[in-house]
């Protein structure tokens, strides 16, 4: 699967749900104890690796130290190196064999952000194989081999994992660099509706953002402000970039990103002493269209198994609307998969009579729930009909 954040494109009913408002912090002006750590929360770094071998034996050194590898081989002008390389000196996280497809399947680090994590090489094969199956449209390689016990594969296909190889006499060179992002702070709480912190990015390195859940493992994204440069710390010159985020009641999943270096996550508490000072959340559309009632406020605090009363008044009537949809998702983070934070745990439709609709919905289990509120469907989209949109969003803490 190639590694990209198509996770966090939108669908049209987020995208046209939450109007996004991100705010660069100030240029002087350092994160405080009310709305964030002092420090930076995190760093993004890259640490580069070589490893020499020679066509003539089996030495070999890794970052300068003396390792053992299989030799390479050289065959009809051509370099073919042994796959389980990658995987001995900590470039691949997994080399498997399927002996009845004669196929070998790397699976990259993460941290290498390779152009594709994940290939498959047949042997006898002149075609480099994704995870569904199909063929890398166009591309053509020296077919591998079997010697030795060992899957040998061409040098040039190793650049689509992220590893650049070389041959100067006699020597042959592999070069690539895992990208880190450490995060220092891993959680927080704050009393605002805002949070502010810093990361360090290695200066050659793109400039970070950070990612925000919609729910439903949809995610948009912030940018900063660079806010100090050539700050020499552990070897490397980084540069500090600054954040502000709008923060929900209760958790709020956040995620650090860059293009070259993937994604890491982090949280944070924002804590709520009086829940009638909180707002339900109307987007954009929501504000036009609706007027809610109930709850009246975007913090609800109730036991488990509680039900939740939601009403409200359409202010501008259209001939579409004759349903509103209540959709209860439950925090429950999937260590499998980062960008799935929000499980839906039941949907209610409220029929649209005389412009009112009302009705509750029952939050079974203790835990941080986002409730949205979705329009009827009536905005157009090409091929597809009506859609909805997200109308208006409140946070529930089931004890």
């Amino acid at each position: 699967m190639m590694k990209k954040i198509t996770t966090a494109v939108l669908s049209i009913t987020s995208a046209l749900a939450l109007s996004i408002s991100v705010l660069a912090a100030p240029v002087a002006a350092a994160p405080d104890a009310a709305s964030g750590p002092a420090g930076d929360i995190a760093k993004m770094y890259r640490i580069k690796h070589e490893l020499k071998f020679s066509l003539q034996g089996t030495s070999a050194t890794l970052d300068g130290k003396s390792i053992r590898a299989d030799q390479p081989i050289l065959k009809n002008g051509r370099v073919f190196v042994p796959l389980r390389t990658l995987q001995e000196n900590g470039a691949a996280a997994a080399v498997t064999w399927d002996a009845k497809k004669r196929e070998a399947r790397v699976v990259m680090k993460p941290q290498i952000v390779p152009s594709w994590q994940e290939l498959s090489f047949r042997i006898g094969s002149d075609q480099i194989y994704l995870p569904d199956g199909d063929a890398i449209s166009g591309e053509k390689i020296p077919k591998p081999f079997l010697a030795n016990g060992r899957t040998y594969i061409p040098v040039k296909p190793l650049a689509w994992l992220g590893v650049t190889a070389s041959l100067n006499q006699g020597t042959v060179t592999w070069n690539w660099s895992e990208k880190i992002i450490e995060v220092l702070t891993p959680s927080w709480e704050i009393d605002g509706d805002t949070a502010k912190f810093s990361m360090l990015y290695q200066e050659d390195m793109y400039a970070p953002q950070f990612l925000f859940s919609f729910g439903s493992g949809a995610w948009g994204g912030g940018t900063g402000q660079v806010t100090a440069k050539g700050i020499s710390q552990d070897g490397r010159l980084y540069n500090r970039m600054e954040f502000e985020a709008e923060l929900r009641p209760g958790i709020n999943p956040l995620k650090l990103y860059a293009v070259s270096a993937g994604e890491a996550d982090f949280t944070v508490l924002r804590k709520v002493n009086d829940p009638a000072a909180v707002p339900v959340k109307l987007t954009e559309e929501g504000q036009q269209y609706v007027t809610l009632h109930l709850p009246a406020s975007g913090y609800v605090n109730v036991k488990s198994g509680a039900e939740i009363a939601i009403e409200g008044t359409i202010v501008k009537p259209h001939h579409l609307f004759d349903q509103v949809t209540v959709v209860v998702q439950k925090y429950n983070p999937k260590p499998k998969d980062s960008y799935v934070v929000y499980e839906t745990v039941s949907t209610k439709r409220l029929p649209i009579q005389a412009d009112k609709f009302s009705g509750t919905v029952r939050v079974e289990a203790p835990g941080n729930y986002l409730i949205r509120i979705d329009s009827p469907n009536y905005i157009a989209a090409p091929e597809r009909g009506p859609v909805a949109t997200k109308w208006a969003e409140f946070i529930v803490e089931a004890e």
